[in-house]
């Protein structure tokens, strides 16, 4: 299920009138699941008020987004790097 089907069930599930547990059967889908989903879900919107939107006004997602892929790439980088020296010393 991708990340939009189990948000339309979290949101279905929160609509006026509509019982969970009928939502949770007619997308095959536990209750505990539900639950979980929609905690998530609230815990995504909280996170995004909170930074999202002071971080990435004025176009600046974009950039943040090339950053992170290059602060990324330097970790790895560093991991093989650490990696290819540990293998060196175990096989002198």
């Amino acid at each position: 299920m991708t990340v939009e089907e189990k948000l339309k069930v979290v949101v279905q599930g929160r609509q006026s009138g509509a019982a969970i547990s009928e939502v949770c059967r007619r997308h095959q889908v536990h209750h505990t699941q539900f639950y979980r989903w929609e905690r998530l879900a609230k815990q995504g919107v909280l996170e995004a008020l909170r930074n999202g939107v002071r971080k990435f006004r004025n176009g600046k997602y974009e950039e943040y987004l090339v950053s992170e892929v290059n602060r990324l790439r330097a970790v790895v980088a560093e991991l093989i790097a650490e990696n290819l020296t540990l293998k060196r010393g175990l096989l002198v």
